[in-house]
């Protein structure tokens, strides 16, 4: 089989045109690569939280809680302005043969996300984020989590949900047996004139990428 050039040659097929295509096409066709190139821009994003948080994370309805009550999930999806890079690798296995060595897929490392925080006034963040550690591991009492039946009370669930230029969702990064795993506060400094901010590392079992339903 022939090398061809995808752009330049049309694949060497008969009566296909380059893909990247003439400027001074008679059609008035644009190339390819000015059309079909378009892709999802990274801040095109939003991170949603699972629902539950707001019944872990203020469960009495009490005059602190109440301004928080009926959309926890919804502020730190507001508050939420940074993600590092989702990704997951396997380990090696190696296989040693005579003068060969080769490799064969072994367990799967999961990486860590990390995501920033802008500390809204309007909902306490910060706060509401360090109740969150408090899920896995209360320094106030000095105890971790509980676990009722044998199910983790701390692990929950959070979506990436990526979009088009129009707000279409196009797909959508499901992280599954999420929990919070560090939590740092932003520098302070009298010389700076940003936003405080609190940035979270989660662990999280499962990685699902897929198309919105």
């Amino acid at each position: 089989m022939a090398d061809n050039s995808f752009y330049s040659e049309g694949l060497g097929v008969p009566g296909v045109a380059s893909r990247r295509g003439q400027v001074t096409d008679p059609k008035g066709k644009l190339p390819v690569i000015s059309t079909d190139l378009d892709s999802v821009r990274t801040y095109q994003f939003e991170v949603r939280f699972d629902k539950a948080l707001t019944t872990l994370l203020a469960p009495a309805t009490t005059a602190t809680n109440q301004p928080f009550r009926n959309g926890l999930a919804n502020d730190f999806t507001l508050a939420a302005k940074q993600v590092t890079g989702l990704s997951y690798s396997f380990q090696d296995i190696e296989v040693h043969r005579m003068n060969d060595k080769v490799y064969y897929p072994g367990k799967v490392n999961q990486e860590e996300v990390t995501i920033t925080f802008d500390n809204l006034l309007k909902t306490q963040t910060s706060v509401f984020l360090h109740r969150y550690l408090a899920t896995v591991f209360d320094m106030d009492t000095g105890f971790y989590a509980p676990s009722t039946g044998g199910q983790t009370n701390y692990k929950t669930s959070l979506q990436i949900l990526e979009f088009d230029g129009a707000g279409n969702i196009i797909s959508v990064i499901d992280l599954k047996g999420v929990y919070p795993k560090s939590f740092t506060k932003g520098e302070k400094n009298y010389n700076n004139s940003e936003f405080d901010t609190i940035e979270v590392k989660f662990r999280y079992d499962f990685m699902r990428v897929r198309r919105p339903e």
